[in-house]
C-alpha cells in the first residue's frame, strides 16, 4: 500500500485509524421497512459480524443491524493482537477461577484464533493475517518474581511458553527475560470483517447500516421507526444498548490511547510485544503498554503502540489530559523502538473491564432470547470471537464447553 486513501465510514472517536484510512468501507442501505428473521443482530464489529456469519453457516435467518458502518466502532479501534496471553493474567484467573478452569480459558483463546486463521483459509480472505511470537516483560515497578508466577500460571494453563532473555526488536535493559508466547497472530482487522460480510451476504444474510436500535425486547427491536420481528436478538455493541443498568454495575470503561509511525522495512521483526503494567497506577487494570508491526508500503512498515489508559473521563485524576496521553505514548514508543520516524496516525478507543476479569457471553439476565457479548477487556478480537461461536450454539441448542466459563 503505497498510500492510504481515506475512508468514507465514520468512527466512534474523533482520530480516524489506520484500519478505517487504509481499507474503504462497504455501503449498505439504511433499513426502510418492517422486516421479520429468525436472529437480529445488533452490532457489525468483530462480534456481531463473527455471530452472523456462524448462524448462517448453522442454517438460521439472519440480520444484522448497524448505526455507523462496518468496523466503525471500537472493533476499528483496536490494535488487533490475536493472542491467547490475556491482560487479566493467569496468575490471577488461577485465583479467582481455579487451575482448570483458567486453562478452559486459555484454550477458548487458542481456539479462537484457530476459527479466524480457518475462516482466513476457507473463506479466502486477504487480511495479512500472519503467526508471530508474543512477548511478555517487565514494566520498571514490577518484579521478576511476578513475572515468574506468571510463567508457572501460564503453563499449568498448558500455553506453548518459554522464559527467555532473547527479546528481538524492542529496546529493553541488558539482562531484560520475558514469557515468550507461540502461536500468536495479528490480522488487518476491517480487512478480515469485510471478508466476514462478503461472505454473510454470499450466504444470504441482511447488513443494514446507519440503522440504530432504538428498542429491543424479546420480540425484536425498532430501528429507524421500523418494527424488525425476530425469534432472538445479539446484542453484540461492546457496551450493551439493551440493559442500562444490570451489565453496567458488572463492568468499568477506561480509554486507551494508541500512536502509530512508520519504521525503515526489515528493522523490526513481526511480533506482539507487551509489558506487565504498571504496579503503581491508581488503576486496577493496571495499564500495560502493548505494540506490534503492520504492512503499510514497500518501504515501510508500521509500528502500532498501544497504552496509558485510565477510566473513561478521568483522565485529569492523574492530572495527565487525554492529549498529552499522546505525547507520553510516543516518548515511550521511541525510548524502546529507536528506528521509528515519524507518528503517523494517533487514535483511542473505549474497552470494557469485567469484574472478574472475563467477558459476558450469552443470555442477557432475565431474558431468554435476548444474548449479549460484552466485557472484551484487552482482548476483543478473540473474545468477540468466542462470543459468536458461543452464542451461536446457544441459539442452535447445542453445547459449548465454554458457556458456564463466560
Amino acid at each position: 500500500m503505497d498510500k492510504i486513501t481515506p475512508s468514507a465510514s465514520i468512527s466512534s472517536g474523533e482520530n480516524k485509524t489506520f484500519w478505517l484510512q487504509s481499507e474503504k468501507t462497504f455501503p449498505f442501505s439504511k433499513l426502510i421497512k418492517d422486516i421479520d428473521t429468525e436472529v437480529l443482530v445488533t452490532g457489525a464489529g468483530i462480534s456481531g459480524l463473527t455471530t452472523a456469519y456462524c448462524l448462517l453457516k448453522a442454517g438460521k435467518k439472519v440480520v444484522v443491524i448497524e448505526d455507523g458502518f462496518i468496523g466503525s466502532g471500537e472493533s476499528g479501534r483496536t490494535t488487533a493482537h490475536l493472542t491467547c496471553a490475556l491482560d487479566d493474567r493467569y496468575c490471577e484467573l488461577e485465583k479467582i477461577f481455579g487451575k482448570e478452569k483458567s486453562r478452559l480459558a486459555a484454550e477458548s483463546h487458542m481456539e479462537a484464533i484457530k476459527f479466524i486463521e480457518n475462516t482466513v483459509g476457507q473463506e479466502d480472505i486477504d487480511c495479512q493475517f500472519r503467526h508471530v511470537d508474543g512477548y511478555l516483560f517487565l514494566h520498571p515497578t514490577d518484579t521478576a518474581e511476578n513475572l515468574e508466577k506468571e510463567y508457572e500460571a501460564v503453563k499449568n494453563a498448558g500455553l506453548i511458553t518459554s522464559m527467555t532473555d532473547q527479546i528481538p526488536g524492542i529496546l529493553l535493559p541488558e539482562g531484560q527475560r520475558a514469557i515468550k508466547f507461540s502461536g500468536q497472530a495479528q490480522f488487518h482487522v476491517i480487512k478480515y470483517l469485510h471478508g466476514l460480510v462478503k461472505a454473510i451476504i454470499d450466504m444470504g444474510g441482511e447488513i443494514y447500516t446507519e440503522t440504530k436500535a432504538e428498542k429491543i425486547d424479546k420480540h425484536g427491536a425498532k430501528a429507524n421507526g421500523h418494527d424488525i420481528i425476530a425469534e432472538h436478538v445479539v446484542v453484540a455493541t461492546n457496551s450493551p444498548v439493551n440493559d442500562v443498568l444490570t451489565m453496567h454495575t458488572k463492568q468499568a470503561a477506561y480509554r486507551t490511547y494508541v500512536v502509530a509511525g512508520k519504521v525503515p522495512k526489515n528493522k523490526l521483526p513481526y511480533a506482539l510485544w507487551w509489558d506487565t503494567g504498571d504496579q503503581e497506577s491508581k488503576w486496577i487494570t493496571l495499564p500495560y503498554h502493548y505494540c506490534r508491526l503492520a504492512d503499510y508500503n514497500a518501504e515501510f512498515d508500521l509500528l502500532i503502540v498501544g497504552g496509558e489508559d485510565h477510566k473513561t473521563g478521568q483522565a485529569d485524576d492523574e492530572d495527565i489530559p487525554e492529549e498529552d496521553r499522546y505525547i507520553k505514548l510516543e516518548s515511550w514508543t521511541r525510548k524502546h523502538f529507536p528506528d521509528l520516524e515519524e507518528i503517523t496516525f494517533k487514535w483511542s478507543g473505549q474497552v470494557l473491564e469485567p469484574v472478574d476479569c472475563l467477558a459476558f457471553i450469552g443470555k442477557n439476565p432475565g431474558d431468554d432470547n435476548i444474548y449479549i457479548i460484552t466485557g472484551d477487556s484487552g482482548n476483543g478480537m478473540t473474545h468477540g470471537t468466542l462470543g459468536g461461536l458461543i452464542i451461536t450454539d446457544l441459539i442452535a441448542g447445542r453445547e459449548n464447553r465454554y458457556e458456564e466459563l463466560y
